[in-house]
């Protein structure tokens, strides 16, 4: 979809710019169609076959036997209606009144109404089964990815240490079922729904042990907070989220870099997140609009050490 087209030209952009494969960050954290990319470069695709996987063209033999098996036929969506939402929505457990009175500071209106939407009509988990089949239950190491649990409107990361284990494919569900469209995900008993509606990047969840060097990518935001259209406040809500969690990892003397679709990309995004239409213009605008950006030196400069990386690794590769 739109998300991961943005994902995928971003990606490329950093890997034929700094020649920095992102298969090899040390942790991956996806949330929606995050979690969709971050699987796929665990299980071994290139950002440039992301591109081109995005787009229909001609994929590397290698990621063609990962990605056609599991890939399928394309998904029929229908359009998210406000019919969705004026079914009969939860009444908030004990547990979410509980967690929000212990800690009033935290809670987050977007989380409780999408624990408490009606549940969709559209069920994803069978879109997994080839996942599954293809590379077993077990998330790969160091993919974290981000859910909502609907009983309480808490985030759970699966595969971070210490969450709920979780079967690979399911993880990924949850995180793409989105509140009122998507039909939560089971999970061990218990029902989840899509990591965005606790936010749209997740990126502070490394906080704990953070990286020398983050790069966080957000489709849902805008490079300058505000645009005038229809999405235009969910754009603003997920800029200043970002830029949250960004101070946070930065106040801990992490080096930080935030793209986010500047005017060419939200053009060609457009409005519907789920469009299946637009993924050609919106890679080349990603790709174009993340050089641009990565090419400015003080940029540059927080991203050498990536650069550095990847030179090391094709010498020990060489040798």
């Amino acid at each position: 979809m739109v998300g991961q087209a943005y994902h995928a030209g971003v990606l490329a952009a950093l890997e034929h710019d700094l020649g920095w494969d992102p298969r090899t960050a040390d942790v991956i954290v996806g949330t929606s169609a995050g979690s969709i990319v971050g699987t796929l470069l665990r299980l071994g695709v290139g950002a440039s076959d992301l591109a081109r996987f995005a787009v229909e063209s001609p994929l590397s033999i290698e990621a063609s036997a990962i990605l056609e098996p599991i890939a399928g036929d394309e998904m029929e969506l229908p359009p998210f209606t406000a019919r969705d939402l004026i079914r009969r929505w939860a009444v908030p457990s004990a547990a979410m009144v509980g967690r929000i009175a212990r800690r009033p500071w935290a809670w987050r209106p977007a989380t409780t109404i999408a624990a408490l939407a009606p549940p969709g009509r559209i069920d994803i988990t069978d879109r997994v089964d080839a996942l599954h089949r293809h590379a077993g239950d077990d998330l790969p190491e160091n993919l974290w990815i981000c859910a909502v649990r609907r009983t309480d409107g808490a985030r759970v990361v699966f595969g971070r240490p210490g969450s709920p284990r979780a079967p690979f494919g399911l993880a990924v569900a949850a995180s793409c079922a989105i509140p009122g469209y998507f039909a939560p995900v089971t999970i061990g008993g218990v029902e989840y729904v899509d990591g965005g509606a606790h936010s749209s990047t997740n990126a502070d969840v490394l906080r704990h042990d953070p990286p020398e060097v983050v790069i966080v990518v957000v489709p849902m935001s805008s490079a300058r907070g505000r645009v005038r259209s229809a999405d235009g406040l969910m754009r603003r809500v997920a800029h200043r989220q970002a830029r949250a969690e960004v101070q946070r990892l930065r106040r801990l003397g992490v080096s930080v870099l935030t793209i986010e679709p500047g005017r060419h990309s939200l053009a060609a995004m457009g409005v519907n997140m789920m469009a299946t239409d637009r993924a050609d213009a919106v890679v080349q605008a990603a790709f174009i609009e993340t050089g641009r950006r990565t090419a400015r030196p003080h940029v540059a400069e927080r991203l050498a050490v990536l650069g550095e990386q990847a030179r090391e690794r094709h010498q020990r590769g060489s040798a």
